[in-house]
């Protein structure tokens, strides 16, 4: 036989082999198949009709890349009622058994979970988990076989016949884990898994939400949906009392990198006719959706019906408004002439909005105009009346901006009463009426509108907005930085879990009867901080709020204590009985420490006092000791500076003033081809307020000193006026030139060069009260007013301002700037009155994190090659913080 014939041979019975073991295998497989087909049940099927909650995920595996890969999952673990969860999640993502490729394929079936409520009281467990394996569910039936040879921690296979099963036994709960035909059944309750069955009708269904469109989908029971309603607003609560559910609620939520959006839909109805006629609209999409500045930071827009169809709904589920409104139409008749009706209700829309222009603290209002003759008509005759006059004075940027006024007796009069009423400017564009208390905020949003400069261009908003129906009958944008939506307010798990995202939008529209909602909530601007690992440290005593540092340690008082902190290892060295002192880092190592009786001693970095020291010098000290290259500065109550050096040696500036110092001096070091040239600036407090430039050694300027105020007269400065303020000045260069600035406490900010001379255009006149004197960036001066005012003022006059909710600030406040990211561009951070750091970008963008529960003077560590900027600050309940920027 040939060497060919037995190689042809050959190849035949190889390829027989072939399709035979093919044969085999398809054999294998469709018997796997018809295996994995017989007697299946649909997961759906096993979860009651009773759950309060109801989740059905089409695929794990996608929800759970989105949830392990989600930015603001370490933040959701700071909110107490969601820790557990998240640390469950983040164990989850750690572990390599979750990254198996065999586990990722089985666990892509469809899985439906539920809450159920108590079955007893007794009875506390109320979960359940059905698993559709798919055409992997034949493995379930090896389970018992392969039992033995699973080694996990808390895990165990109890043998009960057809109930045997794993049981996962944690700290305070047992889940019970087996198959139930395709199924992988779990739940905490034994008798449940008993039957491993469910009183199912069919009836909780999914009618309106597509769950494939989800990564996950929501069942939620109308006792349930009304009870997390009704925590976070009253309002919402007395609404619900006159809302009917026909069925539950159904909800969707997809997870992505910097994105949640959430979806909740309902039919719902009133016997309240009012209400029931916005519930049955269609709602569309709002013109002035597409109007809304680009740099808006918040925006509420209302289109669910006229105004008259709002009051007439509001006052179902807002007890008084029907008699308030009695009232003010009466009053309207009697000094206007005109009903409310008429004043509001016959020219206006069905749209009203107000947006925040950034920087702008005074929101922008629009309504849409339905019939601009009869609000002409309303207009006039009200001009005309004794109780409002029409201001056409102002003239901004080319344009007169009208403005609605109260005549000036009616104003004193109100003033007696402590009553105040806004006089707000107003606009007409196309078919909107646009109104605010700020000429410049209504000018500003004005151009944005006409040069078609609108948020929905943005990439931010096409981030937030982007994938889901524009229609809207309420739309809410918002950033936390510089507003707090209604359903923030009251503190509950579901708040505290919305506030971790900066920036959201939510959408309420209706389709005859049908409820939509879609919330997105994205982690917002900035760069964000994360807590060092051991941090925070619980500090003895009561640790003062203003941190000072060396370049290896942390100084501060407690009490009559001084403390020096190693952030390398958190050891921490104390000398007590300091009286009333305070701790000033020296010059490359150790701290001077100076008591109110003008003891003086330099110590090293663990507080042992070094050679000469401590001193005596009987002085009354008037303000915090200072050093600069080198050597203390202190300041006594009778006007006199008095050197410190290092060797103990003492000296006294040659200048000393008629009033006492009750800020240390500010220094700034200019280098020059000539050298280092030291400048100093102080401000000796008096009702005379002067400020002074100075050499190092304490010898004036020429021309100097300058005033703190001065009066206005012809259009020049000139002259003294009386003022006082609080702080030491500014020094700072721009354009190699050197300015000194000073705000006094009535808001003049004013600049003057070396040579005494002030700087055109200022003074410049702030609204507001001032205690902290302005910080300056490299082309911006900062300032924050007693109110929480946070300004922005550039060289050439131009101010900027932005209300900051909740803060306000006095002496012991505290602003400086810090490049945190190393861009070259410096982020600006103060505190105030309570245990809040803020932080904010130029572009009066809150930094993501802030505030930070630190007051007083933080510091803060510079980025160094691949290490991050660090922050540290102590809190009010006396522990120290520190983060990492991100």
């Amino acid at each position: 036989m040939s060497d060919v014939t037995r190689k042809d041979k050959k190849s035949k019975k190889f390829l027989k082999f072939l399709l035979v073991f093919f044969i085999i295998l398809v054999v294998i497989a469709a018997i796997w198949i018809v295996f994995s087909l017989i007697g299946r049940v649909n997961a759906a099927s096993v979860i009651p009709d009773s759950a309060n909650v109801r989740i059905s995920i089409s695929n794990p595996v996608r929800l759970l890349d989105g949830i392990f890969n989600h930015e603001s999952l370490d933040d959701i673990s700071s909110v107490p009622a969601f820790s557990s969860a998240a640390s469950v999640i983040k164990m989850l993502r750690e572990n390599k058994l979750i990254k198996n490729h065999f586990l990722r394929l089985a666990a892509r079936g469809n899985a439906e979970l539920a809450l159920l409520p108590s079955l007893s009281d007794s009875e506390d467990g109320n979960i359940i988990i059905a698993w559709d394996l798919g055409f992997l569910s034949p493995a379930l039936r090896v389970i018992p076989a392969i039992s033995g040879f699973i080694n996990i921690p808390g895990l165990y296979y109890v043998q009960a016949g057809s109930n045997s099963r794993f049981e996962f036994r944690l700290d305070n709960m047992t889940l019970f884990i087996g198959p139930y035909r395709n199924l992988l059944f779990i739940t905490d309750n034994p008798k449940i898994f008993e039957t491993r069955s469910a009183s199912h009708s069919g009836h909780a269904a999914y009618n309106i939400i597509k769950p494939s469109s989800y990564d996950a989908a929501l069942l939620l029971s109308n006792e349930f949906v009304s009870g997390i309603m009704a925590e976070l607003n009253t309002s919402i609560a007395e609404l619900l009392n006159n809302i009917e559910i026909k069925s539950r609620v159904e909800a969707g939520v997809s997870i992505f990198p910097r994105k949640i959006e959430f979806s909740l839909a309902a039919p719902l109805s009133s016997n309240k006719p009012d209400l029931n006629r916005i519930l049955d609209q269609r709602s569309r999409i709002p013109g002035m959706a597409e109007n809304v500045p680009s740099s808006s930071q918040y925006a509420t827009i209302l289109s669910a019906g006229s105004l008259n169809e709002l009051y007439q709904a509001a006052v179902i589920f807002t007890p008084g408004l029907g008699d308030a409104l009695s009232s003010a139409d009466n009053m309207a008749r009697t000094v206007l002439g005109s009903s409310l009706s008429d004043i509001l209700f016959s020219w206006t829309g069905n749209e009203f909005a107000v947006f925040g222009i950034e920087g702008r603290p005074h929101p922008v209002y629009a309504v849409q105009i339905a019939d601009e003759k009869k609000r002409q008509d309303i207009f006039n005759k009200a001009f005309k009346s004794i109780a409002l006059n029409e201001n056409v004075r102002l003239n901004l940027d080319g344009m007169r901006i009208p403005r609605i006024e109260l005549p000036e007796f009616l104003q004193s009069l109100l003033r007696r009463w402590d009553i105040f009423l806004p006089s707000p400017y107003y606009i007409i564009h196309k078919d909107y009426f646009l109104a605010s208390e700020s000429a410049e905020a209504l000018l500003a949003a004005l151009r944005a509108m006409q040069r078609n400069d609108v948020l929905p261009k943005t990439a931010a908003w096409k981030n937030i907005a982007g994938g889901r129906a524009v229609t809207s009958a309420v739309s809410l944008y918002y950033s936390l930085d510089v507003s707090v939506p209604f359903f923030l307010r009251k503190n509950t798990a579901l708040s505290s879990f919305i506030s971790i995202y900066k920036q959201g939008l939510a959408r309420i529209s209706f389709d005859k009867n049908v409820i939509n909602i879609s919330f997105s909530l994205v982690p917002g601007s900035g760069s964000g901080v994360t807590l060092v690992n051991g941090f925070p440290v619980r500090l003895n005593g009561r640790p003062s709020s203003r941190i000072n540092a060396s370049s290896s340690r942390l100084f501060f008082t407690s009490g009559t204590t001084s403390v020096s902190f190693n952030a390398a290892d958190n050891s921490i060295n104390e000398l007590p009985n300091q009286g009333n002192h305070w701790i000033i880092p020296a010059a490359d190592t150790g701290a001077w420490i100076v008591t109110d009786r003008g003891r003086i001693t330099l110590v090293d970095d663990e507080l042992d006092a070094v050679q000469n020291f401590p001193i005596l010098t009987g002085l009354r000290i008037s303000a915090a000791p200072v050093e600069n290259d080198g050597k203390l500065y202190i300041c006594d109550e009778s006007g006199k500076v008095h050197v410190i050096e290092k060797n103990g040696s003492q000296s006294e500036w040659e200048t000393s003033f008629d009033a006492a110092l009750r800020s240390p001096p500010s220094f700034l070091a200019v280098s020059s081809r000539k050298g280092k040239t030291v400048y100093s600036a102080v401000y000796p407090k008096s009702f005379f307020g002067e400020i002074w430039l100075l050499e190092a050694n304490g010898k004036p300027y020429s021309n100097w000193p300058a005033p703190i105020a001065v009066s206005k007269d012809d259009d020049e400065y000139g002259g003294s006026a009386y003022g006082v303020g609080f702080g030491s000045p500014l020094l700072f260069m721009h354009n190699n030139n050197l300015y000194a600035a000073f705000v006094n406490q009535s808001g003049q900010l004013l600049i003057y060069d070396e040579f005494a001379e002030l700087v055109s255009p200022f003074p410049l006149h702030l609204n507001g009260v001032f205690y902290i004197q302005p910080v300056f960036d490299g082309e911006f001066l900062w300032l924050v007013s007693s109110d929480g005012t946070f300004f922005r003022v550039s060289m050439d006059g131009e101010v900027l301002y932005q209300n900051v909710q909740g803060f306000s600030v006095m002496e012991e406040g505290y602003i400086t700037v810090f490049d945190s990211d190393s861009d070259k561009n410096p982020e600006i951070y103060f505190t105030g009155e309570g245990n809040a750091l803020h932080a904010y970008t130029r572009n009066f963008r809150s930094l993501e994190g802030f505030p930070l529960p630190v007051w007083g003077k933080p510091h803060f560590i510079t980025a160094h090659g691949n290490k991050k900027a660090e922050i540290l600050g102590i809190g009010m309940d006396g522990k120290l913080y520190r983060w990492l920027f991100k």
